[in-house]
């Protein structure tokens, strides 16, 4: 078939057409072909249809079917006469029947055919042969398959899309060099940046969080590289700090995506942020440590106290000896002060481990903050340290113990107070919080180390020198606001000061609250 030749001339027709086509089929004379003929039925069928499309689609010209010589499909007779086609034994017959006719279609596949009918045609006529018509029915089948593929492929994209930018985490689609070629929704409302602006640049030089400074070197932890140089997938947890000290984690992973042939083409970084998955982790391990202390005092209780009682009963009474030299007395003094350090930490150990049975009740908040800052004020001014107490307006009454609250600030206002051996400032607050009742305690201190703020409520940590503590105040602190049902939460800037806040339950009126609280003793 001269499918060239066809397609010119329909374009030839397309290009001149001043109005709608009146077209007439010429099919094969009778005897020529079987009227079952599969070929020919089906490209007749396709014009069909494509004449039909021409009444709905605006892009195609008006094109309606006048009349058919020759012999047509014996599937399509019915169909020809319900339109109301008539049919010709002969072309010409047709042609004298239907003057406007202006475009002939040939379906008889002729070439003598074909050059008859440019002879007896006028001029004003376009005549189509049929490999230019076969060749218009595959643009249609092709036009249909291409336009459902279109839509699919919009409609794949655009769920796609969807689910991608619905997605709560910050997707980054990289390049195989660690260059963003796109990103989702999350990635633009976080950083408050257009998409444009992030396109082409490494992802890590974009924060895991928006006003965010990392607390460690983005690359060295990045973990595409690890993904292009392992060519597997590779996750990171990353620590940010934001502006007001608090630190931030966030899960970083790297998936690799493949080509043909088995190289990294594109990556995928997804970026979670897992701070309150990964407090609540520690806050199990918190209390697992707890459990294990709880075990453990009990065994010291049983098997070191009595020892150490004697050990210190014993040195007591060498001390009383008139035999012992000055050089062997002092020893013995040595003996009896460790003794008795040993016997304060005990006792802060069972103290903090011990339960005692405790009636929560109502409470104000701005009184207890009153009072225990009037009891260390005098301390505060000796240090150099200004007091500035910002009491909230219509704080409610909390649901606390009055006595464990008191302990709890009186260990957080001291620390306060260490932290600031040249002076500073020392701001109290209370205030509603999210329902919550707030009280804050914010220094100008030196700070908390970043690699030490996860460890600071640790039981028996502390920075202070030895002897100084058994590191059990934070902790304790810790749990005392716990078990009565309220939070803690520190942010600390190296160099600027830390803040803790205690969040406490508001005082709910019909409620009777019986809980099992420690309650910290007074060493003797």
């Amino acid at each position: 078939m001269h499918l060239s030749a066809g397609y010119n001339e329909a374009v030839h027709v397309l290009e001149a057409a001043q109005g709608d086509f009146l077209v007439g089929l010429v099919c094969p004379e009778a005897g020529s072909v079987s009227r079952d003929d599969a070929a020919l039925s089906s490209i007749f069928a396709a014009i069909l249809e494509l004449l039909d499309r021409s009444a709905r689609e605006t892009q195609l010209p008006s094109m309606r079917l006048a009349a058919c010589s020759g012999q047509t499909p014996a599937a399509r007779e019915q169909e020809l006469t319900e339109r109301g086609i008539h049919w010709f034994t002969d072309t010409e017959a047709m042609v004298a029947a239907h003057p406007d006719i202006n475009l002939v279609v040939d379906l008889t596949g002729s070439p003598e055919t074909v050059q008859t009918l440019r002879q007896i045609l006028p001029s004003s006529v376009a005549l189509l042969d049929r490999a230019c018509t076969v060749f218009l029915c595959c643009m249609l089948v092709m036009s249909e398959v291409s336009g459902q593929c279109q839509a699919d492929l919009r409609g794949s994209r655009s769920l796609l899309s969807t689910i991608i930018d619905e997605l709560p985490d910050e997707i980054f689609f990289l390049d195989d060099q660690g260059r963003i070629l796109d990103v989702n929704r999350q990635v633009c409302e976080r950083h408050g940046v257009d998409k444009q602006a992030l396109l082409h640049q490494s992802s890590n030089t974009v924060p895991a969080g928006p006003g965010q400074a990392a607390c460690g070197p983005a690359r060295r932890d990045w973990p595409v590289l690890a993904t292009l140089a392992n060519q597997r997938e590779q996750e990171a947890l990353q620590t940010w700090m934001d502006e007001q000290g608090r630190v931030h984690y966030y899960q970083v992973t790297a998936y690799p995506v493949f080509d043909d042939a088995r190289r990294v083409h594109r990556i995928i970084e997804v970026r979670r942020d897992v701070t309150l998955r990964t407090e609540m982790e520690k806050r199990l391990q918190q209390a697992e440590k707890l459990a294990a202390i709880g075990e453990l005092s009990m065994y010291i209780a049983h098997e070191i106290r009595n020892p150490l009682f004697s050990i210190g009963g014993f040195a007591n009474s060498l001390l009383r000896s008139q035999e012992l030299t000055e050089n062997s007395r002092e020893k013995v003094r040595i003996i009896l002060e460790e003794s008795k350090r040993l016997d304060r930490i005990l006792k802060s150990i069972i103290n903090f481990a011990r339960p005692t049975s405790s009636e929560l009740a109502e409470v104000d908040a701005n009184l207890i903050v009153a009072e225990t800052v009037q009891v260390l004020g005098i301390g505060s001014q000796e240090r150099g340290v200004i007091l500035d107490v910002r009491l909230g307006g219509e704080v409610p009454n909390i649901r606390a113990d009055a006595e464990l609250l008191k302990q709890c600030l009186i260990n957080l206002i001291k620390n306060a107070h260490e932290a600031m051996p040249d002076g500073g400032r020392l701001t109290v607050t209370t205030a509603m919080e999210r329902r919550q009742v707030l009280i804050s305690i914010e220094d100008t201190g030196h700070g908390i180390p970043l690699d030490i703020q996860d460890k600071i409520f640790n039981p028996f940590f502390t920075t202070k020198q030895t002897g100084s503590g058994a590191g059990l105040g934070l902790a304790m602190t810790k749990k005392i606001i716990s078990d009565l049902g309220g939070d803690l939460r520190l942010s600390s800037q190296p160099g600027k000061g830390t803040q803790v806040d205690l969040l406490l339950q508001p005082y709910v009126a019909m409620e009777t609250p019986a809980v099992r609280l420690q309650e910290p003793r007074q060493e003797t």
